[in-house]
């Protein structure tokens, strides 16, 4: 295998190489860029969306939340905040930038237009022992727009658990109890609002979360909110309007789902309308039918007339469907733009249910919410651990990044600016902003290529509906993406990706014919119910010749039933692994070309690696890509063996072409990608000459110079708490063989714990030689920035025999900004001023001790 030259081309994949060489700028990161209101001006829209083109992002997501300035603000939706929006949507137009448009301030849709009959609504239950007497019962004075649906009685007191109630008489205000023998049970269904507040809503947009299951409630925001917003931004300078993950709690009630569900269900579900509350033998069936209920009303209510709106207007609707109401991964299908969230390439995170209903329905592209949760609190994150939690999601089979986020913040806020309450905050108040070109621009290759050809699955991984539905009820919200991958486990997804399977999950509103085109088998892990539907949908796949594997469950006789523990050596029996790598932190994501394959080979653990990967699609020769210089790095011909270091990406092209004799040599040893070369095997190699660079001179942050030696850590010489960047300077004389590389080797440094608070907050815990980055400049000329692994830089075009001067410009993060009792007041006044609309996220965190400076000896090598 031999090094290449960045100008040398691919000769198995030139058209994929083209894309990855010169991506489209459709395939930059975009941003959710959060309004708060108060503090904006034209000058300050016009200089952020600036820095977001000069750092190589695409576009911008715009999100109005709370007031963070005790000055109230333009209020939502008044002139003065619609000629903000309008000015921000063609500047972005102007710039190149893609613009999308929430459409409506925080989350979910609602505000201060919604009326308490179009208000999202719930089905409590009033619960109370009564005598076995006959007797007319008042009911009581409820909340406003509170009613009893219906009314039972079960034999026996509360403690009793009674299983079997009936429905009694319901006359104006009384229910109407006939006589008993004993002590029992009243029961009422008690319908009204669910009382849920719009979610971190701007000055004005304060009310109530509208009803998601009633047309005429979607209808009248979309008159009210959605007309007036698009109108200023202007329609043609908008790609997609957006809705946001569905956050609508407790909400499983409309004024129509009696009419809906006995049209749909074929019966009435009053008289046992009580199984929804009481664990009856037969309460299954009475849930899942009322559920599915639920969720074709959020397609056909939601998000279809959502998106006819849209597209009568020009522009796309882009929708995370998923959370509650209870959506379908398969409702996509009702949305333009397919979006998930979340992380975790062995499971199932909202990523891989929004990348699988993409790939069913062919839509190319699929939209994460990325960095949701990333190294909290706000500015705790550095370039790492959005390079490794990026990975994650393409790896999930998402190809368009959309960073959570950039808060707007005025140029005279308090360092480190404004913040949202929780995620990221992915700005250039960011000390260690001079990496984010790079990093976006790296982001922007993998994404653009991973477009390119057809992703790969060999498994569909059922979605056990029925069971999920089921097991709702009072004490179980009805989530179905979150219930689902509950019932189906975390053993199934991981034993699948670990041995070199992927997979999408299907429902049985996925086509037989996508399914048995793209899938080579089904799996139902976690299913012990299946509806008629479900049954017929299997058996049609079954009949297209794709098999049905069904683990740990009786459920449909006629399929394959197997132990978990033999899942792997039946579907090895269908089908061989189609990626296999033995080591079980690399993960794979594959994509078929008429001409050859496209594997991203992804080390998602915080140690160097070496794997072996193993195509089942077989090849005549290799190439492996450099998505940080856009070149061809390596070519081959035999074994593909890697080398990756800790959270390290290699993109692997196979073709039945064999490479090109004259390009074929052997492999060198070290692992090295971007303006250092590019992830490859191992193998022999010969070593040069080493210079060890011990004695720098500093000049702090502030201005202050002196000498020190490396390792130099800023919290340990006088500079904890410290913001900003320092610059490090040595000279060193080269004689005979120049050297080649700058290097950083974290080799024997330990690899720190983790110490993220929350599962689903991502951070990268390699050992760093540095913290967080440094512009390295050679003889004055710039050769590059250093942030992650393996901290090598090409540097031997800049050196030249005798004196060079050599200078890393570090920065660390700006958390430590948020110890500042002056960043801190911002947030205590704009609660005082506008009332608690929300906690900042882990803000304690932000004390932690911070590690800032060079903690190895830099080597020219």
């Amino acid at each position: 295998m031999s090094a290449l030259s960045a100008q040398q081309h691919s000769d198995l994949l030139p058209e994929a190489f083209a894309t990855f060489t010169d991506p489209p700028a459709e395939a930059r990161p975009m941003m959710r860029w959060w309004w708060f209101g108060a503090g904006m001006s034209t000058a300050d829209i016009d200089d952020q969306l600036a820095s977001m083109h000069r750092s190589g992002l695409g576009g911008v997501e715009l999100a109005f939340v709370y007031p963070l300035d005790p000055a109230p603000g333009p209020a939502f939706l008044s002139q003065e905040m619609l000629h903000l929006v309008g000015h921000a949507a063609r500047r972005g137009r102007d710039l190149g930038l893609r613009v999308d448009l929430t459409l409506g301030s925080g989350w979910s849709y609602g505000g201060a237009h919604v009326p308490p009959a179009l208000a999202a609504q719930r089905l409590w239950w009033d619960q109370r022992t009564i005598g076995p007497g006959a007797a007319r019962l008042r009911i009581g004075s409820r909340w406003p727009q509170e009613h009893v649906v219906a009314a039972y009685v079960g034999e026996g007191s509360p403690g009793e658990g009674p299983e079997d109630y009936q429905q009694v008489e319901l006359t104006g205000a009384e229910v109407v109890v006939p006589p008993g023998a004993g002590p029992r049970t009243l029961l009422l269904a008690v319908a009204g609002p669910t009382g849920q507040q719009v979610k971190r809503a701007a000055n004005g947009a304060e009310g109530p979360v509208l009803d998601h299951y009633s047309a005429e409630a979607i209808a009248h925001h979309l008159r009210a909110v959605g007309e007036p917003l698009l109108a200023a931004a202007g329609a043609k300078n908008i790609t997609a309007v957006f809705c946001d993950s569905l956050e609508v709690y407790h909400a499983d009630w409309t004024p129509s789902m009696v009419a809906e569900f006995i049209a749909r269900r074929g019966y009435d579900p009053l008289p046992v309308l009580y199984r929804l509350r009481v664990d009856h033998p037969e309460a299954a069936g009475l849930r899942a039918d009322y559920y599915r209920t639920l969720s074709e009303l959020q397609e056909e209510s939601f998000l279809t007339p959502v998106r006819s709106w849209a597209r009568e207007h020009g522009v796309a609707f882009r929708v995370q469907n998923y959370g509650r109401p209870p959506a379908r991964v398969s409702g996509y299908r009702c949305a333009d733009l397919v979006e998930g969230e979340g992380w975790g390439w062995r499971g199932i995170p909202e990523t891989k249910w929004a990348s699988s209903a993409a790939h069913h329905l062919g839509r190319p592209v699929v939209s994460s919410e990325t960095w949701t949760w990333v190294a909290s609190p706000s500015f705790r994150a550095r370039p790492i651990d959005l390079k490794g939690e990026a990975h994650e999601h393409l790896l999930l089979g998402v190809n368009q990044l959309i960073g959570h986020g950039w808060p707007f913040s005025p140029r005279a806020a308090v360092d480190p600016g404004w913040a949202f309450y929780a995620a990221g905050a992915l700005s250039d108040r960011n000390a260690w902003w001079a990496a984010a070109p790079e990093l976006f621009g790296y982001l922007t290759r993998l994404s653009a290529l991973l477009r390119t050809g057809e992703h790969v699955a060999d498994v569909a991984l059922w979605l056990p509906y029925e069971d999920t539905y089921a097991a709702f009820g009072p004490d179980c919200a009805a989530n179905l993406w979150r219930g689902s991958v509950a019932q189906i486990g975390a053993q199934v997804p991981a034993m699948l990706r670990e041995a070199g399977y992927d997979f999408d999950v299907v429902d049985a509103q996925t086509s037989v014919e996508s399914i048995t085109r793209r899938h080579r088998v089904v799996v139902l892990a976690g299913s012990k119910l299946l509806s008629a539907q479900d049954a017929d949908h299997l058996r049609a796949i079954t009949a297209r010749g794709c098999p049905v594997v069904v683990v740990d469950s009786p459920v449909l006789p006629e399929a394959r039933h197997v132990a978990a523990a033999e899942l792997l050596r039946v579907i090895g029996d269908v089908v061989a692994p189609d990626a296999a790598v033995d080591h079980p932190d690399v993960g794979v994501l594959h994509r078929r070309h008429e001409a050859g394959e496209v594997y991203l080979v992804v080390n998602t653990g915080p140690r160097p690696v070496a794997a072996r990967l193993q195509p089942r699609t077989p090849y005549g020769g290799w190439e492996t890509w450099d998505a940080h210089s856009g070149a061809v790095s390596h070519r081959g011909s035999g074994e593909i063996r890697l080398a990756l270091a800790p959270y390290e990406a290699s993109v692997v092209v196979t073709s039945p072409r064999p490479p090109l004799d004259r390009e074929r040599s052997h492999p060198r040893p070290e692992s090295v990608h971007g303006p250092h070369g590019g992830a490859f095997a191992t193998g022999g190699g010969g070593a040069g000459p080493t210079w060890q660079l011990s004695d720098w001179q500093l000049t702090e942050p502030g201005g202050r110079s002196r000498p020190v030696r490396l390792p130099h850590v800023w919290e340990e010489d006088g500079l904890d708490g410290v913001v900003g960047t320092a610059t490090y300077t040595s000279t060193v004389t080269c004689e005979g063989v120049l050297p080649e590389h700058l290097v950083l080797d974290p080799a024997g440094l330990p690899v720190p714990p983790r110490t993220a608070r929350q599962p689903q907050s991502y951070q990268a815990h390699a050992a760093e030689p540095l913290g967080v980055v440094a512009v390295v400049r050679v003889n004055g000329e710039q050769a590059g920035v250093l942030w992650d692994h393996p901290h090598r830089l090409r540097v031997g075009h800049l050196l030249r025999e005798g004196a060079n001067q050599i200078e890393l410009q570090v920065s660390g993060t700006s958390v430590a900004g948020l110890r500042d009792e002056r960043w801190r007041e911002v947030y205590r006044q704009a609660t005082a001023v506008h009332g608690r609309r929300f906690t900042m996220q882990e803000i304690d965190l932000a004390d932690e001790p911070t590690r800032t400076g060079i903690f190895v000896v830099p080597q020219l090598r």
